[in-house]
């Protein structure tokens, strides 16, 4: 019986094939705390999946509607949760949903 590369069996039985992509600049502005995404999907070319990380890369990286207040600290105004007279906060965390038009935000503020 021929012996199966290890390399090539680990392939075989992997749940998926993966894209790893980066971007420069985002990585040299935020290092090891930047934002990671992973998604298991039908799309069956690298080709396509170098288009998909792209996407997500861009949209993730700072053309979302919040994505720019990452890291900052901003005045939040909203009518509820004690925020009526704005309380300034610090952005960890934005998801936009453009098919909705709603953005969610996850602030930390001081107590």
């Amino acid at each position: 019986m021929t012996a199966v590369d290890p390399i090539y069996a680990q392939w075989l039985m992997a749940d998926a094939l993966w894209q790893v992509s980066a971007d420069a600049t985002l990585n040299t502005r935020w290092g090891a705390s930047a934002q990671t995404t992973e998604r298991v999907t039908t799309i069956a070319t690298e080709a396509d999946a170098a288009a998909e990380a792209a996407r997500q890369i861009a949209f993730l990286g700072g053309n979302g509607e919040w994505a720019g207040y990452l890291g900052r600290i901003i005045a939040l105004t909203i009518d509820r949760l004690g925020y009526d007279a704005g309380l300034a906060v610090f952005v960890i965390g934005a998801q936009d949903n453009r098919a909705s038009g709603t953005s969610t935000i996850t602030v930390i503020r001081r107590l």
